[in-house]
């Protein structure tokens, strides 16, 4: 059966959208009925890719190092953020403009369907998608790759974002550009354990860091409330590995992972960010939703990671600052010269590497003190070499920019 959306034997040129698609989809609005409701749940399974950070989000930094990591056909890979906003300004677009091409291969249904996600930021945020110019640097390449994913933030140079197939709905679309306007998933929010339950029997043991929560260090909430009807709220069976439910609401009745468009927290979270003009209020919040008080969370039977309660905050190069540290050590990441420097900074604790990295690690960096990507220059330039969630890539790639020999 031939695609609709794309055709992949057409080279990938980059477009811009035209008057002309924008007219088009204008027609196709105006045809429908506004008060429809989606009734039929979209099949949202291509965001789930178990190789990628949290399904969709291209951040090889923080993926666990296994032996089938590196691709068959050597593409380099970006790295991501972990923010539900980001915080450094540097990682914000500019005056919220994006500039963007479109792959040639979107043929008009394609197209038309991106245009529908594109109008949403137009006409309810100060959000911006601009073609590219010559003297843009910095971008966004949608593209119809293997299933759907996005980088968080503006990274710099020639970003990817991925409409392939099980990605051309209009709700898929939004998530994925909410990704690049720069946020994280909801659910990794530091309190998503007041709202919902991870059932962990249900997930594969080695797929269990794609559920990690993170500290309000790493996390803007801007302000809002756990929302549940965010379309960048995972789905009650991400990365199942039974077809039995992963995450639970904690309250009856509540929906997640819906993919039709923005929430009004999405939207209130978006203008807030990129101080809009004329940014709604913040959404009341849900005052039937009673959280459970976190300091009881224990460890649980299946063993899945459980918070550390009792640091030394006066030996602050012995501590862990994350949940899961026993669960990335039992995988080896401890011992890992991927990953060595990423766990010194936090789960020292845990790798017992109190005193720094170990002198194997030290030489392993001196022997490969050079970039191994055109962008490492830049990237250093904009501060990302200290950014610990870059740290483990960088000092892989970029040795010699980030001062790692």
């Amino acid at each position: 059966m031939r695609n609709r959306y794309f055709d992949k034997s057409l080279p990938d040129a980059e477009t811009v959208l035209t008057a002309e698609d924008f007219q088009r989809a204008q027609r196709q609005r105006r045809q429908s009925d506004d008060n429809f409701v989606q009734t039929v749940p979209i099949d949202d399974s291509a965001m789930y890719n178990e190789s990628r950070f949290e399904g969709d989000i291209v951040n090889p930094g923080l993926l666990r190092i296994l032996p089938n990591n590196e691709t068959d056909d050597g593409k380099v890979a970006m790295p991501g953020l972990q923010h539900n906003a980001v915080r450094q300004p540097y990682l914000k677009w500019p005056s919220a403009i994006i500039p963007y091409t479109v792959s040639q291969q979107y043929l008009l249904y394609g197209r038309d369907q991106i245009v529908q996600a594109i109008d949403e930021y137009s006409t309810k945020t100060c959000i911006k998608f601009r073609p590219k110019t010559a003297s843009d640097m910095d971008y966004i390449h949608i593209f119809p790759d293997d299933g759907c994913y996005s980088l968080v933030g503006k990274v710099g140079g020639k970003q990817p974002v991925s409409l392939g197939d099980g990605c051309m709905s209009k709700g898929i679309i939004i998530h994925e550009l909410m990704h690049a306007v720069g946020f994280f998933h909801e659910q990794s929010r530091t309190d998503r354990d007041n709202y919902v339950n991870i059932k962990w029997d249900n997930i594969d043991q080695n797929l269990r860091d794609q559920f990690d929560k993170y500290s309000q260090n790493m996390i803007d909430f801007l302000g809002t409330q756990y929302d549940f009807g965010s379309v960048m709220h995972y789905g009650p069976y991400a990365f199942t590995k039974n077809g039995k439910p992963t995450i639970q609401p904690k309250q009856p009745g509540k929906t997640i992972g819906q993919r039709i468009g923005f929430s009004q927290n999405d939207l209130y979270k978006i203008n807030r960010l990129y101080a809009c003009p004329n940014t709604p209020q913040m959404p009341p919040s849900d005052s039937s939703v009673q959280p459970v008080d976190s300091s009881a969370l224990t460890a649980a039977a299946n063993g899945a990671p459980t918070a550390i309660s009792d640091r030394n905050v006066n030996n602050a190069n012995c501590i862990d600052q994350r949940s899961d540290c026993p669960f990335l050590a039992s995988i080896g990441n401890c011992e890992s010269v991927f990953s060595t420097s990423f766990m010194l900074v936090h789960c020292a604790r845990t790798c017992r590497k109190c005193g720094g990295i170990n002198d194997n690690a030290s030489s392993s960096s001196a022997q490969q003190c050079d970039d191994q990507l055109p962008m490492c220059r830049r990237w250093a330039a904009n501060g990302l070499c200290e950014l610990f969630i870059f740290q483990q890539y960088l000092l892989n790639n970029c040795a010699l920019s980030c001062g790692g020999c």
